[in-house]
């Protein structure tokens, strides 16, 4: 009997291990359950989401890297905000800018075209 409570607490204990130090690697549907101080570059992010109380234990940012890695960072943080800010910015589209075209020879011959067939057909 001893030897299977020991099996049990073992198992625990290790189960225990790996989910802690998973939790930077967690996937993105699962909540923080603490901050972490964290800075990456804002490049390295991919997306962010937010999870509040009391859903979740801590108010928090889970921001998931290009690699996959998720931070879980103080929302009020000033790094949290300006990182935000980057990826709300990087998700808005884009204007597209009309190319105006700079080879005016197409032009000048569908006019001239246009020009012919108004003096053949006049003359006719």
């Amino acid at each position: 009997m001893k030897s299977h409570m020991l099996g049990f607490h073992a198992v625990l204990l290790l189960w225990l291990l790996v989910s802690s130090s998973m939790q930077d690697h967690s996937p993105p549907g699962t909540g923080c359950l603490t901050t972490t101080d964290t800075k990456v570059p804002v490049r390295n992010l991919r997306s962010y989401t937010r999870q509040h109380k009391p859903v979740f234990p801590v108010n928090a940012v889970r921001f998931l890297t290009v690699k996959g890695i998720t931070i879980c960072s103080d929302p009020s943080s000033p790094w949290a905000v300006k990182a935000m800010k980057y990826l709300d910015e990087k998700k808005k589209p884009r204007r597209s800018v009309t190319a105006v075209p700079t080879n005016t020879s197409t032009i000048n011959m569908t006019r001239s075209s246009a020009q012919i067939e108004t003096q053949t057909t006049g003359q006719k």
